[in-house]
C-alpha cells in the first residue's frame, strides 16, 4: 500500500526536473536570439550611418595626414649587453635616469654626459634600459620587460641579472653608432662602476697566477711520480723498497680542471674586460615607428566613431532637448 504514494512523488519529481531544464533551454536560447537581434540591429544602424561614418572616416584620414606631416619620424633599435662588473640594476636605472634629460628636452647635459655633440643629440628621442625576464628557470631570457610589469614576489618569472636591452629612438638612423659609444662613455663615467671593473679584473689575473702555480705543481708532482720515483725503486732493489713501493697517481684530470678554469678566466678577461660587453649591437631600421598608417588608423577610427555618435544625436536631438528641458 506504501509503494503507490512513493511512486507518484518520485514522478512528481521527475516532472519539476524536466520542467526546471525545459525552461533553463528556453531562456538560454531568448538570450541568445536576443544578443543575434541586437548585433543585427547594431548592424543595420551602422549601414543606416554610414554616410555619416565614412564621410567622419574622411576627415580623420586628412587630420591624420596632417598630423603625420607635422610630425618628425623616428626609428627605434635595440642593444643587448651584458654588465660585467656590477648588477644590472645600476647600469639600468643610471640609463633611463639618462633618458629623463631627453623628456626634459636638456640636450646641453645630455651632450655632456654622452660626449656627443649636441647637433646630434638634438637626433635622439629617448634612451631606455630594460630587464630581461625568465619564466621557466633555466637562466636563458624569455622575453623583455618593456611594459615595467615585473613583481618581485611573483616566483613563477625572475628577474635577470644579465644580460639588459637599451631601446633607442633616433630621427635620425646614422646616429645609432654614435649612440652606442656615448651611452659606453655615460657608463664609464661612473666612478663605482669603473672601480668594481678595475677589481674584478685584478682578481682574475690573481686567480689566474695562483691556478698556473698549482699547475706547475702538479707538472712537478708528476714527474717525480713518473720518472725520478722509477729510478730510485731501480737502484735499490731489496725487498723491501719494493714492498713499500707507493701506488702511482694519475694526475690528469686535475691538471685539466685547473687548465679549463685558466682558459675561462683568460676569455673573461680578453672579451669581457670592459664594465659592459656589448651582445648585439644597433641595427639601423628602414622601417620608421610612426608611419602614417598609424596616424590614419587611430585618427579615420576616433572620427568615424565621432560622426556615428553625432548622426545619434541628430536623429534624436529633439527627444534629447524634451528631456533636457523636463528636467528643468
Amino acid at each position: 500500500m506504501n509503494k503507490e504514494p512513493n511512486t507518484q512523488q518520485q514522478t512528481s519529481d521527475e516532472i519539476d526536473l524536466l520542467e526546471l531544464f525545459s525552461r533553463m533551454w528556453r531562456g538560454f536560447k531568448n538570450a541568445i536570439n536576443w544578443i543575434i537581434n541586437l548585433i543585427v540591429k547594431f548592424f543595420l544602424l551602422l549601414i543606416r550611418k554610414s554616410l555619416w561614418i565614412i564621410s567622419f572616416g574622411i576627415i580623420g584620414l586628412v587630420v591624420g595626414y596632417i598630423f603625420y606631416t607635422l610630425s618628425k619620424r623616428f626609428y627605434s633599435s635595440e642593444m643587448t649587453a651584458i654588465s660585467n662588473s656590477i648588477n644590472n640594476t645600476y647600469i639600468v636605472t643610471s640609463i633611463n635616469l639618462l633618458n629623463d634629460l631627453f623628456k626634459q628636452k636638456n640636450y646641453s647635459i645630455a651632450a655632456n654626459s654622452l660626449n656627443i655633440d649636441i647637433n646630434r643629440v638634438q637626433e635622439i628621442k629617448s634612451i631606455e634600459a630594460f630587464y630581461t625576464i625568465d619564466i621557466n628557470k633555466d637562466g636563458i631570457p624569455d622575453y623583455i620587460d618593456y611594459k615595467r610589469e615585473y613583481d618581485p614576489k611573483d616566483t613563477l618569472v625572475k628577474r635577470l641579472d644579465s644580460p639588459f636591452v637599451i631601446r633607442v629612438e633616433v630621427y635620425n638612423e646614422s646616429v645609432f653608432d654614435e649612440v652606442r659609444d656615448g651611452i659606453k662613455n655615460y657608463i664609464y663615467k661612473n666612478k663605482f662602476v669603473v672601480d668594481n671593473n678595475n677589481e674584478r679584473i685584478r682578481q682574475n689575473k690573481a686567480l689566474i697566477e695562483t691556478i698556473e702555480k698549482e699547475i706547475r705543481k702538479l707538472d712537478s708532482l708528476q714527474n717525480v711520480e713518473y720518472f725520478e720515483l722509477p729510478q730510485i725503486q731501480r737502484a735499490t732493489s731489496n725487498q723491501m723498497v719494493l714492498l713499500n713501493e707507493k701506488e702511482r697517481k694519475l694526475y690528469h684530470s686535475q691538471k685539466l680542471a685547473l687548465e679549463r678554469e685558466k682558459l675561462q678566466l683568460e676569455k673573461i678577461q680578453n672579451i669581457n674586460s670592459e664594465p659592459i660587453t656589448v651582445v648585439q649591437d644597433f641595427t639601423p631600421l628602414s622601417k620608421a615607428e610612426n608611419p602614417y598608417t598609424m596616424y590614419a588608423i587611430n585618427y579615420g577610427l576616433l572620427f568615424a566613431a565621432l560622426g556615428f555618435a553625432i548622426s545619434i544625436f541628430w536623429q534624436y536631438k529633439r527627444d534629447i532637448y524634451n528631456l533636457i528641458s523636463n528636467r528643468d
